[in-house]
Parts: C-alpha cells; sequence; structure tokens
C-alpha cells in the first residue's frame, strides 16, 4: 500500500495561508474600539502584576482621612505640599480638582506652598459644555497655562480633533500661576464606548484665542497641545520641560527624542496598566499631616495626591481592562509609569498582521490529517502555543497578539482540512498493480522474465 497524503498536505497548507490572508489584514486594521479590544483586556487580567517604581508613591484622601479630619480644604493641602517638601519629595503631583476659591487666608496658605516647594503639577480639567465667557479669574488661569502648552514642532493628521481653548478649566489662577506646570486629567475624554478607560488622551490640540476685550496671552492665535497630567509630570521627572516633548499625531510623542509612545491621530496613547486597583502603595493623608517628616518614605520621590474614596465624585473612579474600578491617580500614576520606563502598550494591530500569518503557517503545517481527531487536536495545540507566546509577549514587552482572528483561524482550520479530507479520502489509498500483456493480475512478488511489463495506480474508490 502506498500513502497519497503529501499532496494533501501541501494543499491544505496553501488554503490555510490563504485564509489566514483577510484575517491577518483584519488584525492589522482592527485598531477601533470593538470585539477584538474587549477580548484583548485577557492580556491584563492573566499577567502577572508587575511591581511599581519604587520612588513613585500615593498621599490618599481617602476614607480614614475624612473620618478623622473631614474635607480637607485648602489649608490642609498646602501644609501636606510644605509636609512632603520637608520629607525630601522631589515631585508633587495634585491630582485634584483645585478650580474653586475658599477663604483668603486657606488660598493664600496653599499657593505660597505650591511656589515655595518649586516641584508642584496641578491639575486642569476639560469644560465640554461650558458656552458661558470665561470670568476674570479663569481667563488669567488660562494664560497662566500657556506655559504648559507646547505648540511648536508638533505634526497633526486629518483626523486630529481641535479643542476649544476657551472650555479648558485650569485651577484658580493664584495656584497655577504658582505651580512648575499643569496638565488635563488623564481620564478626560478618553473611555471606550463601554466606559472603560484603555487609552488615555495625551495631548489636545487648540487655537489660543481669548474674547476680544480681554487681555490676550503670548500665544494667542496660535495652535498649541496641552499635555495631560501624566505627560507633564514624565517630561518634568526626566529633566525637561514642554519644549522637550515631541508630538506626532498618529505616529508618536517622545520625550527629548526618547520613551516613544504610540500616539494614535485623536491624541491617545494606551495605558500599561502594572496591576489592578492598590497595586500602587499608598499612605493615608490624615497620616502625613498629624505625623512627623519621614525622609526615608518620601525622599526623592514622585508623590502623587489623590481621591481615593469609592463611590466619590473627587475620585472618579473608572473601569479598567481588569474588570473593576480605579481611582483617577493610580490611572495617572500608571500612565506615568508607563511614560518613564519607555514602555508602551503595542495594541493588537501592531503586531497583527505578522501574528496571524504566523499562525495560519504553524496551523498549516500541524492540522492537515484525514482523521478529524487529530486534525481538532493538533489545531488547539497551535492555538495553545500562540496563546502562550502571547502571554509571554504581553509579560516581558508589553505587546498583544490578537485573539478573535487567531481563535476564527483555528476554528477555520481545522474545518477547511475536515472537509478537504472528506472530499478526497475516496482517492487517498492507492495499491500497486502489476499486469502482464495478457491482462493477468500477479501477485507484488511474481517476476516472469521475459515478460513485458507495465504499473500504474488503480485508485481503490469507495463502494467499488
Amino acid at each position: 500500500m502506498e500513502s497519497r497524503t503529501q499532496p494533501f498536505r501541501w494543499g491544505a497548507l496553501l488554503l490555510i495561508l490563504l485564509l489566514a490572508l483577510p484575517l491577518a489584514f483584519y488584525a492589522n486594521n482592527a485598531r477601533a474600539y470593538g470585539p477584538e479590544t474587549r477580548a484583548s483586556d485577557l492580556w491584563f487580567r492573566t499577567r502577572p502584576r508587575r511591581a511599581p517604581l519604587p520612588d513613585m508613591l500615593i498621599v490618599a484622601r481617602d476614607q480614614k482621612t475624612l473620618d478623622q479630619m473631614g474635607n480637607p480644604g485648602h489649608a490642609d493641602y498646602g501644609a501636606l505640599i510644605r509636609k512632603l517638601k520637608a520629607a525630601g519629595a522631589r515631585w508633587i503631583v495634585l491630582d485634584i480638582d483645585l478650580d474653586k476659591r475658599e477663604s483668603k487666608a486657606a488660598d493664600r496658605a496653599l499657593y505660597t506652598a505650591i511656589a515655595d516647594s518649586h516641584r508642584s503639577l496641578i491639575l486642569v480639567r476639560y469644560a465640554q459644555d461650558r458656552t458661558a465667557e470665561p470670568d476674570p479669574d479663569e481667563l488669567r488661569g488660562l494664560r497662566a497655562l500657556e506655559k504648559s502648552a507646547h505648540w511648536q514642532e508638533f505634526a497633526i493628521r486629518p483626523g486630529t480633533p481641535e479643542w476649544g481653548w476657551l472650555n479648558f478649566a485650569p485651577a484658580t489662577s493664584d495656584f497655577i500661576h504658582s505651580a512648575h506646570g499643569a496638565g488635563v486629567a488623564v481620564t478626560e475624554q478618553s473611555l471606550d464606548p463601554d466606559s472603560v478607560l484603555r487609552r488615555s488622551r495625551a495631548g489636545y490640540l487648540a487655537k489660543v484665542v481669548y474674547p476680544g476685550q480681554a487681555k490676550q496671552g503670548k500665544l494667542t492665535n496660535l495652535y498649541a497641545v496641552v499635555p495631560s497630567l501624566s505627560v507633564i509630570t514624565a517630561v518634568s521627572v526626566m529633566g525637561g520641560d514642554k519644549t522637550n516633548l515631541e508630538y506626532r499625531f498618529g505616529e508618536r510623542l517622545a520625550f527629548s527624542g526618547k520613551a516613544p509612545q504610540p500616539l494614535d491621530s485623536r491624541g491617545l496613547t494606551p495605558v500599561d496598566y502594572i496591576g489592578p486597583e492598590m497595586t500602587y502603595p499608598r499612605v493615608s493623608m490624615v497620616e502625613v499631616l498629624r505625623g512627623k517628616p519621614q525622609p526615608d518614605l518620601f525622599k526623592d520621590r514622585i508623590v502623587l495626591i489623590g481621591s481615593t474614596v469609592p463611590n466619590d465624585d473627587l475620585t472618579e473612579a473608572r473601569a479598567t481592562p481588569f474588570g473593576s474600578r480605579m481611582p483617577r491617580v493610580e490611572v495617572t500614576a500608571n500612565q506615568v509609569q508607563s511614560f518613564i520606563t519607555a514602555r508602551p502598550v503595542a495594541e493588537p494591530h501592531v503586531a497583527g498582521f505578522w501574528a496571524i500569518l504566523t499562525l495560519g503557517l504553524m496551523l498549516g503545517l500541524l492540522v492537515p490529517s484525514f482523521r478529524t481527531g487529530p486534525s481538532a487536536l493538533a489545531g488547539l495545540a497551535g492555538l495553545a502555543l500562540y496563546l502562550l507566546a502571547g502571554w509571554v509577549l504581553f509579560w516581558m514587552r508589553s505587546v498583544m497578539l490578537p485573539l478573535l482572528p487567531a481563535l476564527a483561524l483555528t476554528l477555520a482550520a481545522i474545518a477547511l482540512t475536515a472537509l478537504l479530507a472528506a472530499w478526497l479520502r475516496p482517492y487517498a489509498e492507492a495499491r500497486v498493480v502489476e499486469v502482464r500483456d495478457t491482462g493477468m493480475a500477479i501477485g507484488p512478488d511474481e517476476d516472469l522474465p521475459g515478460t513485458p511489463r507495465r504499473r500504474w495506480r488503480i485508485f481503490n474508490r469507495r463502494g467499488l
């Protein structure tokens, strides 16, 4: 007996690769939100937690703080900044809303503490629904925001949105004037349609305009990019300022030519979460205020101050790929770490084309068999190898491989091979028959000297 499986294997391999091509193109272009985005959350959920940077810490406006001292005011935040400065904090990031005034004494206590620290960065809001003209204090704050806006050497795409300059809502003018820099909250305008925060907006393109009768700013009538709080924090930590930022919408965001991050045309960059909520160490705000300075805890550290009280509007907790909610201040911490360590998330479309073609080749080599059971097992084994490689890539390099196209290709390869085998099985085996000129069959071991012989294949068709 003689097997004719080799042509079948080559044919199945070719058909599987042809089937892989459209799926590879789909994986390469599936950048928008959709089922693949939701499926990719599994990479975060299965990856072991990564360690936070040792120089990052959160001072939390937590439930303990509210229970023991009530709602902290501006004077309390001023005292906190002075405590952190005395303890040697390297940077103080105020991821809290400071857009309302309190008493003159309380406001002065806060803005002088911000100014004296020389290392305080503060939050900016974007008021999407604002229609009224900003008041004089807000206009003064907007002019102060100009010093954090990046207005030189940036590139935009046709799909890059433009934001209204007068819709930015910076902190009260005294606070923003006193700060080293300011950036927009990372959760602003960044949620996917299912309300999960997978990407944060790294920059807002806006034309700097003021009402005609108002005092004009230095950047009036120029286009500028307002960075997010995580971006202004990262570039400050790296020793630069807004001039060290390189915004190329649709391509990348870079810091002094280093640490490039993917930046889509809308200004969004993926958040490389190192773990679910509570991954970063926290210290209660009340413990810092009522305790002694702790240089061993805060010296040379990046300290983020924010609310962590569940169900509090100031916390602005958002759903993450882990299936749980995370306070805004911890989202900021995750994004800052991704920028500093130059470890961006490569979403499925980045490696999608070659990943699916490679899987197609592997399935084409493993799956073809005339028996359905072994084909299915081989296909599942190929998919398991693909998922293992994807898990290692995401663990080591934060590179996502597409999941749904891979699953679809595996199932299609198994089904295609089974159909091809069923069609060819009647012709799959052949026997060699030797005949003499007389037409009489002889046994396979018989040899009649001097008798001409012809050899051909007779297919044993089922049923005959």
